[in-house]
């Protein structure tokens, strides 16, 4: 089943690491499933990827909801 992966980040935060999901369901075929991603300052949007290639949208809160914001990932 795929997984629609979105954080919300606060403030002024550039750098995250999230627990993909996807790979969280299957632990035995990736034991670690840590994501690390980056979202510029004036950035609303941005993307990162797990080893295995699954998507995680990042977004920031308190700004304008783009499209791309709010549609699914598949």
């Amino acid at each position: 089943m795929p997984y629609e992966q979105t954080i919300v980040l606060l403030g002024p935060v550039t750098e995250f690491t999230v627990l993909c999901q996807a790979c969280a369901q299957r632990v035995v075929e990736n034991p670690s499933p840590l994501v690390h991603g980056t979202l510029r300052r004036h950035d609303d949007l941005a993307w990162t990827e797990c080893p295995a290639g699954h998507l995680i949208r990042a977004v920031r809160a308190g700004r304008d909801v783009h499209a791309e914001l709010t549609q699914p990932l598949w």
